[in-house]
């Protein structure tokens, strides 16, 4: 089927370049310089349809084609052309074009979503503010009515020479009050619509109370059903002659994937495994796709790449869907931004004072390690919304940057773990190697990775607040976390990443091994004697006294269901009744399935519900959840906490490490290092990688993906000193290690540890 998929599909790919002279430059490189020197001639006009606002009168403006929209309405606003002015003003002639309100550019320069007061339009045509001005002359300028032939792209990258000769004419209005253009706000708000209902519904209201008074539990959807349709969904819009065999190559997947839920008792596990489907000719497409900078600068992403991404996104490799997610979730100079960590030589020559080298703001904040939760909360209520990067540095240390800033998000999810919060389920563990106040703390583990403990119906009301704000905080964190490119260190269970992904509907009892292996392993057991009883049932030989006495042998491990002694109260949680009046009912043969389906929704659904909607309403105050359907909820744990733990080999750390200042590759000391790192367990690995870069885990991709590369260099000494007395120190901003030249290899394994040991929770001077 991929290969036919392959002989038929005529995606296009939009190739912005031209060969370069001299034969140099990497892809998109010769685009990017022309786009560099070159402005477009437009001319600002007063929409003919109103006379409130001042009429430009400044002549032709020239502007950067990569500027977006809005950029030319913040030009306008500052100038004091946003202001409605009354019927009876007339004058058009109040202060010079250039002359520009402060109080309306600091309330510019630092909000990062400033209402829209300007609407711009060519000809008829309304342009979204986050459209590039070359994009918007290029589509819609009508004399560029020539220029639009899509096809036209592989011969005039930067299109025919009109469009930068000409003058161009935008015009502009006022933002009617009822349409306000917030909805192009990054993140903006409008994900929240897209929550679950809330408890309040009438409709859950019913369904709630059928729950509690009569033990009616909704009945668990099959993911299935929405594959194993005739006609294509919604959200596939392009028109391929390969679209067939992509939907059928769709419904095989799902098949692949979801075949368990047909069957009763069947074990979980893929037919083929999802990395079978990816097609190498779309993903080759869509790398070289994603490594042009103009489609990016420009936002000129072919929808059939996008719809596939979220319809059929087992035709790509991961790697291919992150940088399609980070093109398309966010604004376009973290886009580039993410471009440029990933391909290094794009650009290299004169990214930084390039008007596409990426303009992030950054807004950097002071915290005290004593207060760290409590600090980072009031960052994220602050700044979690906010399109800035945002940087940490600690009271009382010098560092500041990359080092601190990964430290500050591996430590805030390490206190989320802390087992007075009352978040998880799992048992009270003590870390291995405390610093500071992490002595005495405990915190919460699962094998299986965390999920939430649940609510019951009299859990108290200042509890639930207090729990539901955490959530709300750990979903603006993780979503900061994912926009800022950087990494968390929360080992969440896979239950919790289909909740992230609403898949809630269809969590079901196959899920109860991933948050409680023992729970889930008793329910197998007692959904063994339910599957025996309904054979007893089905079987006509019975008399119903037989039948009776055949139901009352049915037993676990020797034990009949009645001398289990459970009674309608969740395991593990006495307190949380599964209906009214739990406590005082027995499970018997004959309620038992009542009890299962209970006990497997108040688990993954019923108790915890709460907690997942304040989750994702805190996601969705950043950006919409539904960015990340691009991934599948395994995945999830690699997008947020970058690369599992893995051994690291001699010959990998050769190829993804840099010697510099007093070493090479032959170098003893380097060669020492190698072999060193290569003898690491998992804890050891984990307290190197926090000492060096400020984060516990590599990115996914793991030291190849590392930005910068971990450089080693000699740490030098006067001539009477001798290196083996020293500790090893490092620059967490550039990934830089200081090293030693140690005279034996047993010397620097045992300075590394104890500097990775002692050198934690602390950023001064080298």
């Amino acid at each position: 089927m991929n290969n036919c998929l392959s002989q038929m599909e005529q995606f296009p790919v939009k190739v912005h370049d031209f060969p370069s002279g001299n034969g140099t430059g990497s892809r998109g490189s010769q685009a990017l310089k022309f786009f560099n020197t070159h402005q477009l001639k437009c001319q600002l006009q007063r929409h003919p349809d109103c006379t409130n606002v001042k009429q430009w009168k400044g002549g032709p403006v020239k502007i950067d084609p990569l500027a977006l929209v809005q950029a030319i309405e913040r030009y306008l606003v500052v100038r004091g052309y946003g202001r409605i002015r009354e019927e009876d003003e007339d004058s058009d002639d109040d202060g010079s074009d250039d002359e520009i309100d402060e109080s309306l550019a600091a309330q510019f320069l630092n909000s990062g979503s400033v209402r829209h007061r300007l609407q711009f339009y060519m000809g008829e045509h309304l342009l979204p503010y986050n459209m590039t001005v070359y994009q918007a002359v290029r589509q819609f300028s009508l004399q560029a009515e020539e220029e639009r032939e899509s096809t036209d792209d592989e011969a005039n990258p930067l299109g025919r020479a009109g469009i930068w000769t000409k003058t161009h004419t935008i015009w502009y209005k006022p933002v009617r009050e009822d349409e306000d253009g917030s909805k192009d706000v990054v993140g903006g708000k409008r994900g929240r619509a897209q929550t679950a209902p809330t408890k309040t519904s009438p409709r859950n209201a019913k369904k709630h109370d059928e729950l509690w008074h009569d033990g009616v539990c909704p009945s668990v959807t099959n993911p299935l059903e929405m594959y194993l349709i005739s006609e294509p969904p919604e959200s596939m819009t392009f028109d391929d002659p390969s679209r067939d065999v992509n939907l059928l190559l769709r419904v095989l997947h799902s098949i692949s994937r979801y075949w368990f839920y047909l069957y009763d008792n069947s074990v979980c596990k893929e037919i083929i495994t999802t990395s079978e489907f990816i097609n190498s000719k779309l993903t080759a497409k869509a790398n070289r796709q994603l490594q042009d900078p103009l489609v990016i600068m420009t936002g000129n992403i072919p929808c059939w790449l996008t719809e596939l991404g979220k319809t059929c996104p087992f035709f790509f490799p991961f790697d291919t869907r992150q940088m399609l997610f980070y093109v398309t979730a966010f604004d376009r100079d973290r886009a580039m931004q993410r471009l440029l960590d990933t391909n290094p030589e794009i650009n290299q020559s004169d990214s930084q004072d390039s008007r596409v080298a990426p303009r992030l703001d950054r807004k950097k904040r002071t915290i005290n390690r004593e207060e760290l939760l409590k600090q980072a909360e009031s960052v994220m209520q602050d700044l979690g919304s906010s399109r800035a990067m945002l940087e940490i540095q600690y009271e009382n240390e010098v560092g500041t940057g990359l080092g601190p800033t990964l430290e500050f998000y591996a430590l805030v999810s390490q206190e989320l773990q802390r087992a007075d919060l009352g978040l998880w389920r799992g048992e009270e563990v003590t870390l291995s190697n405390p610093k500071g106040s992490q002595e005495g703390t405990r915190y919460m583990f699962s094998s299986r990775g965390l999920f939430a403990v649940p609510f019951g119906r009299t859990t108290k009301p200042a509890h639930i607040a207090k729990v539901k704000m955490k959530f709300r905080f750990l979903g603006k964190l993780m979503a900061k976390a994912i926009m800022d490119f950087r990494l968390l260190d929360l080992p969440l269970g896979l239950p919790f990443y289909k909740w992230m992904l609403r898949n809630e509907g269809s969590i079901s009892s196959h899920d109860l091994v991933n948050i409680d292996p023992a729970v889930a392993k008793s329910i197998h057991h007692l959904e063994d004697i339910i599957r025996q009883k309904k054979r007893l049932e089905q079987d006509r030989s019975h008399t119903r006294e037989t039948l009776q006495q055949a139901l009352e042998g049915l037993n676990m491990n020797g034990c009949s269901v009645d001398d289990l002694g459970l009674d309608f109260t969740l395991p593990g949680f006495p307190n949380i009744e599964l209906k009214k009046g739990g406590k005082d009912v027995p499970v018997t043969i004959h309620n038992l399935e009542e009890y299962l389906r209970l006990v497997v929704y108040w688990t993954l659904n019923e108790g915890v519900s709460r907690q997942f909607e304040s989750f994702r309403e805190g996601f969705e105050s950043v950006f919409p959840l539904h960015h990340l359907q691009y991934f599948y909820p395994e995945e999830l744990d690699q997008l947020l906490c970058g690369s599992k733990s893995e051994t690291w080999d001699v010959k990998t750390l050769m190829e993804c490490c840099r010697p510099d200042h007093g070493y090479t590759h032959d170098s003893r000391a380097v060669r020492f290092l190698f072999d060193v790192l290569s003898s690491f367990d998992a804890e050891q690995q984990r307290l190197f990688l926090q000492f060096v870069t400020g984060s516990p885990r590599l990115p996914v991709g793991g030291f190849r993906s590392l930005n910068p590369p971990l450089t080693i260099v000699r740490k030098t000494f006067e001539s009477t000193e001798n290196p083996d007395d020293f500790l090893p120190s490092v620059m967490t901003c550039v990934n830089y290690l200081k090293l030693p030249d140690y005279s034996s290899m047993e010397i620097m394994r045992q300075k590394l540890l104890i500097a990775a040991r002692e050198g934690q929770q602390s950023f001064h001077l080298s």
